[in-house]
């Protein structure tokens, strides 16, 4: 089975809204084993609307659509789905007796313009919404179904699974159903993953496809079985040989970001971290400390941003930041020893460099970021060249120092 998601709102196409919902649902649907093919977001326009409703129904067996069923002139959902599906909106007694209930027990009026949402489809049904005033709805015409839902989540969410979800199944009967595991990959490129996975790319079941994230790859494995366990052995299965090729490149699997997974490994290893941070101004410690459970493993920092305090929180000699400025590798080595000497702790991270937008030249250009990692016995020192603007570079390198950071503790 095929399905659509149709979500209408000209806040969706400004920007204002987020639009989770059909996140939301297309994982929903990816469990049934239905497949989404396509996912369009139109403005309030009735003839834009219609013509993708139109679309839809060529295509796929289901189109569910998000938003759009509110009382105002520009909820336009339930009169676009009609005509897509030439059928006729009655009246519904018994809908509109509730919502006048409901604005009569808040001491509310009545407006006509309330009560447009008791049109339902004369050969369909309404779906019931015990959190809000405006009811789903269900078109079924020529084998083809189409659901039409609320946008707000707290709406949206609890009529999916309590009511979306039975129909398809029974509509659907047993179709199997489609799984993904996301494998994240952090210190090696887009390009290079896909270089080394390129083989398992072409198999369609399971498949894997690469996302490029900011400062990170992500591997999507995704197959389709009769039964959920089945379809997890086969990412299972093809996982081992993504593990195999790439290693501890891999640093963690679905949501887990690599500050979790930093934080989890010091944990198990009983090993302590510091960071002395100059442009990236406290985003590596607080990407840490963000995670639960960091206390046990990061004892302190500090923001040297300026060369006073490099020198007076981490010790790193003024004559060196003299003879090589305060953007150089001397400079990241002397501020992660320092720091880790301070804090007397296991690691210690010294970040130095040029985020923007001003302040590079044609030696030293912005982007240009020295990291070093210092640890019992050495430290490692690695020299980055970030493209973008100064969030970028800033996120960029806090991203590369939990790595240096997460392979160094594996390594020790």
């Amino acid at each position: 089975m095929r399905a659509e998601i149709l979500s209408v709102g000209t806040e969706l196409l400004l920007g204002q809204i987020v639009d989770t919902n059909a996140a939301y649902l297309a994982r929903v649907l990816s469990d049934l084993g239905i497949s989404v093919y396509r996912r369009v977001t139109v403005g309030d326009n009735m003839e834009r609307l219609l013509a993708a409703l139109r679309s839809a129904l060529d295509s796929a067996d289901v189109v569910i659509t998000i938003g759009g069923l509110g009382p105002t002139m520009d909820d336009i959902t339930r009169d676009g789905l009609a005509l897509a599906f030439e059928d006729t909106l009655q009246f519904d007694e018994e809908i509109a007796d509730g919502l006048r209930a409901f604005f009569l027990k808040r001491n509310m009026p009545v407006l006509e313009s309330n009560l447009r949402q008791a049109m339902v489809p004369t050969d369909g049904r309404a779906i019931a919404n015990p959190n809000g005033t405006a009811p789903g709805l269900l078109f079924e015409k020529n084998g083809k179904a189409g659901i039409a839902l609320p946008g707000p989540p707290n709406e949206f969410i609890p009529m999916v699974d309590n009511h979306v979800v039975p129909y398809l199944r029974q509509r659907t009967g047993n179709i199997g159903t489609i799984r993904s595991k996301v494998l994240r990959i952090a210190g090696v490129g887009e390009s290079l993953v896909e270089e080394i996975v390129k083989d398992l790319m072409l198999d369609s079941n399971p498949s894997v496809a690469p996302y490029a994230k900011v400062g990170e790859v992500h591997l999507r494995v995704t197959a389709k079985a009769d039964t959920a366990e089945q379809a997890d052995a086969l990412i299972e299965e093809r996982a081992a040989l993504i593990y195999a090729r790439l290693g501890t490149a891999i640093y963690a699997e679905g949501d887990d970001p690599i500050e979790r997974a930093v934080v989890k490994l010091l944990t198990e290893r009983g090993e302590t971290v510091a960071t002395a941070e100059s442009c990236t101004g406290g985003l590596l410690s607080q990407r840490i400390t963000d995670i639960a459970g960091s206390s046990a493993v990061f004892m302190g920092g500090g923001i040297v941003y300026s060369n006073a305090a490099k020198s007076d929180l981490a010790h790193v000699p003024t004559e060196m930041i003299e003879a090589h400025g305060a953007v150089s590798p001397q400079v990241a080595q002397a501020l992660a020893e320092g720091i880790r000497n301070r804090f007397g702790t296991t690691y210690g991270v010294g970040i130095t460099g040029i985020a923007g937008p001003e302040g590079g030249t044609a030696q030293k250009p912005v982007g240009l970021v020295y990291l070093a990692v210092a640890y019992p016995g050495g430290c490692e020192v690695d020299e980055a060249y970030y493209i973008g603007g100064r969030g970028t570079v800033r996120y960029r390198a806090s991203q590369t120092a939990l790595n240096m950071l997460r392979l160094r503790a594996l390594s020790s």
